[in-house]
């Protein structure tokens, strides 16, 4: 399929696919970073998806990988924009094929912070926040869609009291399942988080 947004990405297409996974990617990284775990998914799911991986506009300050907004000072203006900025390209997936209630978004630390500050903007089928923080201000809405959290316990560059802080955020606003786990590893992909998003997947969709 075909799509005219305001970034670039990645995909693993398909003309027949039902449901679609939508990957943001972490500070550093680029639009491939996460497509491996996107395609685990739809391999190992019954479920014909197509999975896109946004591409950040930003290039990181290092020269390689790129950013959603600046961190090291954090420039919180700039997430706003690039927030306003990412919910126009999503409200451009929202099809009659696979409309956003079909729809996965996945994000990794940065990128996590990026799909939960989006969250209450659309009727998503599914949010899942890995290794995520809250942007300042955040706060859920009661139509939050359903969302699973994963955050290492070990984790050095993002506090698991981040993820725990937006899990009781959400919870204590929307009647949406919110699901955290806790696993033994540092700033990192749960090995288990296929499996999981797969048993929740067959419930929601």
């Amino acid at each position: 399929m075909k799509y005219d947004i305001n970034h670039e990405f990645v995909s693993i297409s398909s003309q027949t696919a039902t449901h679609r996974i939508i990957l943001i990617h972490g500070w550093g990284a680029d639009a491939d970073d996460l497509i491996p775990l996107g395609r685990e998914i739809k391999e190992n799911s019954k479920i014909d998806f197509e999975v896109i991986a946004l591409r950040a506009p930003g290039l990181h300050p290092s020269g390689a990988g790129r950013q959603w907004y600046g961190l090291y000072p954090h420039d919180w203006n700039k997430a706003e924009d690039e927030v306003k900025r990412l919910l126009i390209s999503l409200k451009e997936f929202d099809t009659n094929q696979i409309p956003l209630k079909k729809t996965i978004l996945l994000g990794f630390s940065q990128g996590a912070a990026m799909a939960i500050e989006i969250g209450s903007k659309l009727d998503l089928g599914l949010i899942v926040s890995c290794s995520g923080y809250p942007h300042p201000n955040w706060l859920p809405e009661k139509k939050f869609p359903p969302m699973i959290i994963s955050h290492g316990l070990m984790d050095d560059i993002v506090s698991i009291e981040a993820s725990r802080s937006i899990y009781k955020k959400v919870n204590s606003k929307s009647s949406n399942f919110c699901e955290i786990i806790e696993f033994d590893g540092y700033h990192q992909i749960d090995l288990n988080l296929i499996d999981i998003i797969n048993l929740k997947i067959k419930d929601i969709f």
